[in-house]
Order: C-alpha cells, then sequence, then structure tokens
C-alpha cells in the first residue's frame, strides 16, 4: 500500500468524520464532563457506600493479583483486547433498536472517573497529583477512540431507530453504515487504542511506582 493510498484513506475518513462524526464526539465529551462532576459530588454524599463498595472491589482485585503477578507485557496485552472488545461492544450496541445505547455506555467511561475521583478525595488522596499520574498519561489518549466509538454506535443507531421506528430512509443502506464503521474501527480506533495501552502498561506504571 503506497502513502498516497494511506492518505486518502485518511482524508475520506476525515470527511466521514466531519459528517457524522463530529457533533456525537463533542456531545458526548461535554455530557461525560458533566457526568463526572455529577457522580463526584454524588459520591461525597454517598461516603459511607462508596467506601463499602471499594473495599469489596479491592479484595477481589487483591485475590486476583495474588495468584499471578503479570508483566508489563502481559498487562500490555490485557488492556488492549479489553479496550477493542469495549470499542466494539459500544458500536454493535448501536445495531439495537434502543435509541442511545452507545451514547449511555460512553458517559460510564467519565462516570467511572468521577466516582474513583470522589473516593479518593474521601481517603484523603492527592486526587489531582493521582489523576495526572496515574490517569491523564493514557487517558488522553484512550479518551479519543471511545468517543469515537461511540460516535460510530450513534451513527448506526440512529440510522437503524428510523428505518426500524419511522421506516425512514437512511442516510446509507446498511451495508455502506457498516463498511463506514469498519474503517474507521481499523483506522483510527485500534492503532489509538493501541497506543493508550502501550503507555499505560509501561509509562502509566512506570510513574506510578516512582510517586505514588
Amino acid at each position: 500500500m503506497s502513502v498516497n493510498t494511506i492518505i486518502d484513506k485518511f482524508f475520506m475518513e476525515w470527511q466521514v468524520y466531519k459528517e457524522f462524526y463530529r457533533k456525537t464526539i463533542f456531545t458526548v465529551l461535554i455530557s461525560g464532563i458533566l457526568t463526572a462532576l455529577l457522580l463526584f459530588f454524588a459520591s461525597l454524599y454517598f461516603e459511607n457506600f462508596i467506601i463499602e463498595q471499594s473495599r469489596n472491589i479491592a479484595e477481589q482485585t487483591a485475590e486476583v493479583n495474588n495468584k499471578e503477578k503479570l508483566t508489563n507485557l502481559h498487562n500490555f496485552f490485557s488492556i488492549l483486547v479489553n479496550n477493542l472488545f469495549v470499542g466494539g461492544i459500544i458500536i454493535l450496541l448501536g445495531f439495537l433498536p434502543v435509541y442511545g445505547l452507545p451514547f449511555i455506555i460512553g458517559l460510564l467511561s467519565f462516570a467511572a472517573v468521577g466516582i474513583l475521583s470522589g473516593y479518593g478525595l474521601i481517603m484523603e488522596h492527592n486526587v489531582i497529583k493521582t489523576l495526572i499520574i496515574a490517569f491523564v498519561p493514557h487517558a488522553v489518549i484512550e479518551i479519543i477512540p471511545i468517543l469515537y466509538s461511540v460516535a460510530i454506535g450513534m451513527y448506526v443507531n440512529k440510522n437503524i431507530f428510523k428505518k426500524v421506528f419511522f421506516r425512514k430512509m437512511t442516510t446509507y443502506n446498511i451495508r455502506e453504515i457498516i463498511k463506514n464503521g469498519i474503517k474507521s474501527y481499523i483506522l483510527i480506533i485500534i492503532p489509538l487504542f493501541f497506543l493508550a495501552a502501550l503507555v499505560e502498561a509501561f509509562i502509566t506504571s512506570y510513574l506510578v511506582e516512582i510517586y505514588l
């Protein structure tokens, strides 16, 4: 595959992004930030419940970690497979005629950040320092394919919903929608999830060992 062919494919992807994905991505981003803030303050209100649930999760995690100490390479593949799976599920949910499912799943990622930040403040940790060291390095990359997955899922979802319930002609036929989704997944989502997993497994883990 020549360089010009690769450039052409990314240019076509840029056109698809501007026409179908951009509005959804920014809507999810803004809604997600508001959701994270809401869950952050809610976790402070439900302090006892958050502490109890966090302890249960910590105990389960400790049991798993005690069984086998994973290397950074194992962590990399585990993170990568998990992220690709989540991204794929978000897109596939768009094929269900329930409006907004990919959007809701996308918001859960932001909700988790808000709850964890609230828990950190409850336990009197330095939340800002922890987020900068243990979250930001890989999250700034990881958030892009997550948002992109939601945008693809919502594009599919809107067209499926219109066709099932309103019998309207979709922007493109289903085959064209699937084709665009697969291209986006290969060109954007897989490479960025790969890079995010690489950073989380090798760089974030190193920073956590040194500074936290």
